[in-house]
């Protein structure tokens, strides 16, 4: 049962990661810093992805323990409790870098489960 929810909450990550890729299309990072609405959406997002890897379950999330579930997890708490002053330029790196690297390692999960 477990298996099956976690299986469910991965597609969740990475619809969400679409979701980002979506908002930010071609934007270069000065368009990111100008469009409020994008800013947003895109910490939304984040926010999102951090509640699901909480949801995963622990034997999940130790199993695959080389994924940076505790940093996104961390992301997600700072920008929804506002412990620090979230900078454009950590949160852009983390929409071109990280979250599209995490996507393609959930996909490749996910692609093992359909087997």
């Amino acid at each position: 049962m477990k298996e099956n929810h976690d299986k469910i909450l991965l597609e969740r990550i990475v619809e969400s990661c679409g979701r980002v890729a979506r908002f930010i299309g071609n934007s270069e990072f000065s368009d990111f810093q100008k469009n409020e609405m994008m800013y947003d959406a895109v910490l939304m997002q984040i926010v999102n992805i951090g509640e699901i890897i909480n949801r995963l379950s622990d034997e999940f999330k130790e199993k695959y323990d080389y994924l940076p579930w505790y940093q996104v997890i961390g992301m997600r708490n700072r920008v929804s409790h506002g412990y620090f002053e979230i900078e454009e330029d950590t949160v852009w790196k983390t929409v071109k870098i990280d979250l599209p690297k995490l996507k393609k390692q959930i996909e490749k999960i996910l692609r093992n489960y359909q087997k």
